[in-house]
């Protein structure tokens, strides 16, 4: 490589760091959008045809001081990204209307299903254990996805193939790793943070459900996440669920800054465009 595009490569990698970086502090929440946070038992969550309130999530065991429920669309906020899918999954499916609950086909494929937003999604079924005195699926065999870089937390896009909501939303354990063939004791369980009663596709699409957004404690941060059936972060234990896509956070809300491999192979793509460019000189 030439001193120009190596000079124009630790550029590219040094700007991609900064930028990242100066989102990270300049956005402090997942949603910069972020309404209020609904803690009124009667106030009710999503699109009415859910029939869900505050009080249906409290019932379910989940507290609105600490895991903040509002009524907004998901935004995706400064660098977020989707996961890419590793493996794990035990079957898959596509919306052929997401306006209503209960439309779907199995069509698509694992991967293809796993790494779009598109109502096509993946699914953990079987793989029972007992984790924190609760019934799901292990970790070790759950669906997992890369982040792509250091996470702290997950958002979490299901599809909802059938009532009751937020029961089918809230259906899942999110765990963290940095090793991607951890044996069960290497995943770290995530912990309900906020919840978007507007999905991350506006009305009428409901089959997008809820968005749930899982963190890690003491700013921890790990680059895999196992999503699982079951187990001790979710609501519902029937032995299934349904995921869409997965993102990752930084502590801050932020999407995660990229590891120096991801930065490597951008400067990769500059050199390629650099030498193309020499050679078409060559040829005028």
């Amino acid at each position: 490589m030439s001193g120009k595009y190596a000079r124009a490569t630790r550029t590219l990698r040094n700007s991609l760091t900064v930028a990242a970086m100066a989102a990270a502090v300049a956005a402090p929440f997942g949603n910069t959008a972020q309404a209020a946070c609904l803690t009124n038992n009667a106030d009710g969550v999503g699109n009415p045809v859910f029939g869900a309130t505050v009080g249906t999530f409290v019932g379910l065991g989940i507290d609105p001081n600490t895991t903040c429920i509002e009524n907004s669309v998901w935004t995706d906020p400064a660098n977020f990204g989707l996961g890419t899918y590793v493996k794990g999954a035990d079957g898959f499916g596509t919306a052929t209307n997401p306006t209503v609950l209960g439309a779907y086909d199995g069509s698509g494929s694992a991967a293809a299903n796993a790494n779009g937003r598109d109502f096509a999604w993946v699914q953990d079924a079987g793989n029972q254990g007992t984790f924190n005195g609760a019934t799901g699926g292990a970790p070790s065999q759950g669906i997992v996805w890369d982040l792509g870089g250091q996470a702290n937390q997950v958002a979490v896009f299901v599809f909802v193939d059938h009532d009751p909501v937020p029961g089918e939303v809230l259906e899942n354990t999110a765990w963290l790793s940095n090793d991607a063939n951890a044996a069960d004791g290497g995943w770290t369980q995530a912990q309900l943070v906020h919840v978007y009663g507007g999905g991350w596709s506006a009305d009428p699409n409901i089959a997008d459900g809820f968005v749930a957004v899982y963190q890690l404690p003491s700013a921890q941060t790990f680059r895999y996440v196992s999503v699982t059936w079951g187990g001790p972060g979710a609501i519902v234990r029937d032995g299934d669920n349904e995921i869409d896509a997965v993102g990752g956070l930084t502590e801050r809300g932020t999407g995660v800054i990229p590891e120096p491999a991801t930065m490597a192979l951008a400067g990769l793509g500059l050199a390629a465009l650099g030498a193309t460019r020499r050679k078409t000189r060559k040829n005028v």
